[in-house]
């Protein structure tokens, strides 16, 4: 098996089609045949479901079409990186980074390195920690941005001079928009939307002294951006930082913070004993180095 085969079965498994793959790849339809044939025989098992006008994979061709993406990802990767003089500092850093005030320092470290390293390219996710540490545990990522708390054994990480309040995000026109702070108790006596991570529910419900179960949870997200229209029908108050309601503020909502004032902290993170690439690490270096800088001038 080489890259020009997961190549081919990449093309048929975009198009469906077997005259509309060898086409895109400038190869003869018999000679794509075989390919994909040889392949299936390789793996032991068909990937594709012939019985229909259009090829679609089955069950093991789409464990195998993962597989395949990432294979040729990290490929690709490599050509970059091995592209360009050895003194020009190149490759991708594929960074996570949760919806939060945070985003400042990714842009602060990110501007930084490509002013350095302009041949530097930068992939960016937006995702929530679980998500993140998916993509760290997969290697999709290289590195992440978090809200504490972090898995101390398995992340090695950097503290960010950032932390924002938890609070609660719920419409203008609601009894809880007139206060200065929601009192954490409050929060079992209204329905609520909360992230998605068990482990931020179970620290809310530490909060109340309450087991999880005994939350008025309405409903659960990854990302707030589609929550705010079910806050502004009424349907529950989102529980979130007020970095996330401040990136996209609107004026049929308001965040009322938490008394007493819960506050979160965030972290760069990358995973215990793997090495990076070039690139990488010097992100990971800078990013420590504006940290230290920025606790020099705050003493």
């Amino acid at each position: 098996m080489n890259f020009r085969v997961l190549q081919a079965f990449l093309a048929v498994s975009r198009t469906g089609n077997i005259t509309r793959a060898a086409e895109q790849l400038h190869m003869s339809q018999p000679a794509l045949s075989r390919r994909i044939a040889e392949l299936e025989d390789e793996v032991g098992a068909p990937l594709f479901d012939r019985t229909g006008r259009r090829l679609t994979l089955t069950d093991r061709g789409m464990r195998f079409e993962a597989h395949a993406r990432e294979m040729l990802e990290a490929y690709e990767r490599m050509k970059r990186d091995m592209s360009e003089a050895p003194e020009a500092l190149t490759g991708m850093i594929r960074l996570g980074c949760v919806e939060s005030s945070v985003v400042e320092f990714a842009c602060d470290v990110v501007s930084r390195m490509y002013a350095e390293h302009p041949k530097v390219t930068f992939e960016l996710y937006s995702a929530d920690g679980d998500d993140i540490r998916a993509g760290l545990d997969q290697d999709r990522l290289d590195l992440g941005i978090l809200l504490e708390p972090v898995e101390s054994a398995k992340y090695e990480s950097i503290t960010l001079p950032y932390a924002d309040r938890w609070g609660i995000v719920v419409r203008k026109d609601s009894p809880e928009a007139k206060l200065e702070a929601v009192h954490v108790s409050h929060l079992t006596e209204i329905p609520l939307i909360l992230p998605r991570r068990w482990i931020v529910l179970d620290v809310v419900a530490s909060w109340l002294g309450v087991e999880r179960v005994h939350l008025k949870v309405r409903m659960v997200q990854n990302l707030a951006t589609n929550s705010f229209e079910f806050v502004r029908r009424g349907f529950g108050a989102m529980l979130c930082v007020e970095g996330a309601y401040r990136i996209r503020p609107t004026d049929d909502v308001v965040f009322v913070p938490l008394a007493p004032e819960r506050r979160a902290s965030h972290k760069l993170v990358r995973r215990r004993n793997r090495r990076l690439g070039e690139a990488c690490e010097m992100f990971w270096m800078r990013a420590k180095e504006m940290v230290q800088n920025a606790s020099g001038d705050a003493s």
